[in-house]
């Protein structure tokens, strides 16, 4: 299965973005962080749609420190 996640610096952004990004209405899940991309926060949001996560990455919505796109292949770096 192919998504989006991003990954923060700390708990503290991870659980703004959440508050911000649930009064956008945008479709997204809490997971825990794939130690395989970082280890500087437990937890990150995935997000399944293209559309959702172009809106995250165009604005300000939210502060976050990457953002990846898993497909079969792993993780790759979309977004700083």
């Amino acid at each position: 299965m192919n998504y989006y996640i991003i990954v923060f610096k700390n708990t503290y952004d991870a659980m703004s973005a959440e508050k911000r990004l649930k009064e956008l209405d945008l479709v997204f899940r809490i997971m825990p962080t794939p130690t395989s991309i970082t280890m500087s926060c437990g937890i990150c949001v995935r997000v399944d749609k293209k559309v959702d996560i172009e809106k995250v990455i165009n604005s300000d919505l939210i502060e976050y420190k990457n953002i990846y796109y898993r497909n079969d292949g792993g993780y790759i770096l979309i977004s700083k």
